[in-house]
């Protein structure tokens, strides 16, 4: 018997980041909206729903 992985598709938004950075923006010593125009963080999905990250970030 053969299992595939299964790709799971059913989700708003889907983040990209490297670890570092990743650390950075939970910190609050990278902006979202900085690192998603300067390639450091890329977004799949819903936009609106990726802006409200920022809700969660510490300042």
């Amino acid at each position: 018997m053969k299992c595939w992985p299964y790709e799971y598709y059913d989700r708003d938004v889907l983040f990209i980041i490297d670890s570092k950075d990743f650390l950075k923006l939970v910190h609050g010593k990278l902006d979202p909206v900085f690192a998603f125009t300067v390639g450091k963080l890329k977004v799949e999905g819903d936009l609106g729903k990726a802006l409200e990250i920022q809700k969660l970030i510490k300042k």
